[in-house]
């Protein structure tokens, strides 16, 4: 049938909706609620068009296609009345970046989002790059919101594995909802509640566990705004390389999309939306391959000890030892988790090289289990996982063990080579019917780790053997005659696993899943399966908290016991505080502290793992360590006018700040700045310490629009007299201040806290540069001209770990959410 779209000529499918039918020619409508993979719904009005004939703006993903319509997508009443949609949309969403004046010079600072708790801005979304939200404002040209926004305040859900779930972002297009239906056949999740307090979750109450959720992850991949997300990929950002291959964990070889970032293996997802995967396929896959005790080098024993080798001393130590082999006393031992490419040359060594018949090749059982007894009379052995009973080796003179991770196997051989495995090699797989499935490499293995054929080639060179010199993986497959093989796309039935979870493989190569990705340890099985985690290392319970509550979204006060701090504490100084013994050393400013109760307080801004750990503490527990108070105490003095602008965790940090330099007869003005209205606190606490208070939103829901930094150009501009300015916030905020007040010559400082290691100068991790000069935080600081402060590099050196912070987020314990530890603002009504 033919109908008209803007003018435009197009014919449409038998039963396509006008959404489908535009997008299919390359016409753009926007649309939040609507999904390839699900029915119409028409929930979030965005699609609306006008069609002749037709009255008011119906839905174009629920408006079927007909013969001879005429269809208008991006008229102006059309344009005002999606505008008008997405600002409602947008006032229970945190939109303050969206609206923001100095969106795209933040973005250039900082390009990645902080790694927060709740996500209250752009800055803060682990699906800032795939917002479906973001695009359309962008569109849209969308600049501010109708009324002030609302926040929910509700908790951050991060008790159920692998799925971080924020409601705060959530705009209830359903599109979780449906595909669970769609997938499962079951409404895991569903809209509860009515009115403004409708929400996404469970029946009675329940987790995601309780509630029978099989973990495809499918919710996940059509969320539109981050609500959902993957605990461990959220922060990794937009994959660089998608790679389709196909899965190893168990032989339904599912097809699946694998993302990597600079070479690392980030996240996953199915190829075909339509078919769910299972939680192994979806979540495990990454978190397995990235394992921080992965086999990365050769080990040679020496003596007792097994010292690391260049591949080439590695080959030849064992090389030198397997010629004393030869014979059946050699045996070779693998399993099918190995590609047929690899089996082939393991056959060929054994066979060619070894002269030995004793190759043997295990199939593992349902769970993945490979367990296998050496022949009797074998004297040395090559093993390519975990795969024989420690026990069987101390009968032999010679083991060699070719694997991805260390094991009780690695630690008792005398020959180690690390292996590539999965996403990180090319070849072929064997799925459950029999047929040829594809392995593309998506990333990169992990330091010196090779792909298994390439080790035993390189190997049989070494001893000296013709016949086993391959360029690629490919000539081995034409030695063997293999056809092409083709990813397992279209399936009639989703694999087991993914409908049942309990019926999922617990072991790949030997080794136990959830050993390597801990959140597998929380999941149902059919058998009980035990895995023993290490205890962790509690802290010496020194400094209690003797009071902590959550005073805006991601934002604690905690007030410690620390007489000692709390007795030489001046201000501007700050502590460092490892919250148990394993923890980094974290400097936070000291906000305030009472030296007759010797106690300190603090305002920790939830980032990263560190903060987070604290985040999740309670009154009544305690931090291992608390050193200071460190730095050096701001200069107070009689100077005129002081400004303190002042943002995020630095509206905590300056009370102190504005109570001396009031004391000391200064003029004290104290300009606050939130993205938000609900991201303002401590409004009464600093209008009592100084002489003027001013609040300040990006989005103009509370007090003055726009940023701190502008109230004091404004000023500046009108020719108010200002002595000095004090800057106290992320690191952006303090960068445009100092850029601002620069031209009108004013003293300008801002408090620097970068990574720090031992707060005493030595370990230099927290060095900045200064006028051209290198000085360090903890012990020149943490105030520095804020003119002279090199601000490219502070920004660079802050980003120097962020791959391993990331690691580090992958599984947390819930923050505690009691009504009596938050802000009112933040409390349930």
């Amino acid at each position: 049938m033919k109908l008209t779209i803007d003018g435009k000529t197009v014919v449409a499918k038998k039963g396509e909706t006008v959404l489908d039918c535009a997008l299919r020619h390359d016409i753009s409508i926007p649309h939040l609620c609507t999904h390839a993979s699900l029915s119409p719904f028409g929930a979030c009005r965005m699609c609306v068009v006008e069609i002749e004939g037709m009255r008011g703006y119906p839905t174009s993903c629920t408006t079927p296609a007909a013969e001879a319509m005429v269809v208008r997508t991006d008229t102006k009443s059309l344009q005002d009345l999606r505008r008008n949609i997405l600002a409602l949309i947008m006032l229970e969403h945190p939109s303050a970046c969206l609206v923001c004046g100095k969106r795209e010079l933040c973005e250039q600072y900082r390009p990645e989002p902080d790694k927060a708790g709740r996500t209250t801005g752009c800055h803060t979304c682990n699906n800032k790059e795939f917002c479906n939200v973001r695009v359309l404002a962008e569109e849209m040209g969308l600049s501010e919101l109708p009324i002030a926004p609302s926040y929910h305040g509700r908790p951050l859900e991060r008790t159920n594995p692998f799925i971080d779930r924020d409601l705060n972002l959530c705009i209830l297009c359903g599109r979780c909802v449906r595909i669970c239906k769609h997938h499962q056949g079951k409404a895991v999740i569903d809209f509860v509640g009515r009115g403004s307090e409708t929400h996404i979750g469970e029946a009675f109450g329940r987790s995601l566990l309780e509630a029978g959720c099989e973990f495809c992850g499918a919710c996940i991949d059509v969320c539109p705004t981050g609500s959902l997300a993957d605990r461990y990929a959220k922060w990794y950002g937009r994959p660089d390389k998608i790679t389709q291959s196909s899965c190893m964990f168990c032989d339904a070889a599912c097809a699946l999309a694998f993302g990597a970032k600079n070479g690392k293996l980030v996240a996953t997802a199915a190829v075909n939306e339509n078919v769910p995967i299972c939680v192994l396929g979806k979540f495990a896959i990454a978190e397995f391959l990235n394992g921080s005790d992965r086999l990365r080098v050769p080990l040679v024993r020496v003596g007792k000890v097994l010292r690391e080798m260049e591949w080439n001393q590695a080959l030849e130590a064992a090389a030198t030892k397997l010629k004393q082999s030869a014979g059946n006393a050699f045996a070779f031992v693998c399993d099918t988790t190995s590609t047929l490419e690899d089996r082939h040359i393991f056959r060929r060594f054994t066979q060619e090289v070894m002269k030995s018949t004793n190759y043997i090749e295990i199939e593992p059982d349902p769970r993945g289990i490979s367990q296998v007894s050496l022949p009797e009379g074998t004297r040395a052995a090559l093993l390519t996982g975990d795969i024989v009973d420690v026990s069987h080796l101390d009968k032999l003179d010679l083991v060699i063990v070719q694997d991805c991770y260390p094991s009780d196997l690695t630690e008792r051989a005398d020959v180690v080579l690390p292996t590539a495995v999965f996403a990180e090699v090319d070849g072929t797989i064997q799925d459950c019917t029999g047929r040829q499935r594809p392995l593309h490499r998506a990333c990169d293995p992990p330091g010196q780790a090779k792909p298994d054929w390439w080790i035993i080639c390189s190997l049989a060179q070494a001893m000296d053997v013709d016949g086993f010199t391959y360029e690629s993986v490919d000539a081995i497959s034409q030695q063997m005659g293999l056809s092409e093989a083709e990813l397992w796309i279209e399936r009639d039935e989703a694999p087991a696993p993914a409908l049942d979870l309990k019926s999922r493989r617990t072991h790949f190569r030997g080794h136990r899943m959830d050993e390597k990705v801990p959140g597998l340890r929380d999941l149902p099985l059919k058998e009980v399966c035990k895995v023993t985690a290490k205890a962790p290392v509690e802290g010496k319970g020194k400094f209690e908290i003797l009071a902590k509550r959550e005073i805006a979204p991601n934002v604690h006060e905690i007030i410690l016991n620390a007489p000692a701090v709390a007795k030489k504490a001046l201000p501007g100084q700050f502590v460092i505080v490892m919250v148990d013994e394993t923890s980094e050393r974290v400097p936070y400013t000291l906000c305030d502290w009472d030296a007759n109760a010797g106690s300190i307080t603090l305002v920790v801004l939830e980032m990263g793992q560190s903060s987070r750990k604290i985040a999740l503490l309670r009154a009544g527990d305690s931090v291992a360590h608390v050193v200071g108070p460190l730095g050096l105490p701001l200069d107070i003095e009689h100077y005129g006018t002081v400004v303190l602008g002042v943002g995020c965790y630095g509206i905590g940090a300056v009370r102190p700040i504005a109570r001396a330099m009031k004391d000391a007869g200064n003029r004290v003005l104290v300009v606050a700045e939130a993205r938000s209205q609900y991201l303002s606190y401590y409004g009464q606490e600093l209008e009592s310490v100084c002489d003027e208070f001013i609040q300040t939103t990006i989005d103009g829901s509370g007090g003055t629009k726009g940023h701190a930094m502008d109230v004091i150009v404004r000023r500046l501009k009108d020719g108010e007299k200002i002595d000095r300015v004090i800057a106290v916030g992320c690191p952006f905020m303090m960068m445009l201040t100092a850029q601002e007040t620069k031209p009108f010559g004013v003293k300008t400082l801002a408090a620097l806290n970068p990574i720090m290691l031992d707060g005493t100068g030595m370990c230099g991790a927290c060095r900045v540069t200064v006028g051209n000069q290198t000085k360090f935080a903890c012990v020149d600081g943490p105030f520095f001209d804020a003119h002279l402060i090199d601000w490219d590099e502070l920004r660079d050196r802050r980003a120097a770990y962020s791959a391993e912070e990331i690691h580090s987020l992958g599984t947390t314990r819930p923050v505690a959410e009691h009504d009596s530890e938050k802000h009112p603002c933040l409390r349930s009504s």
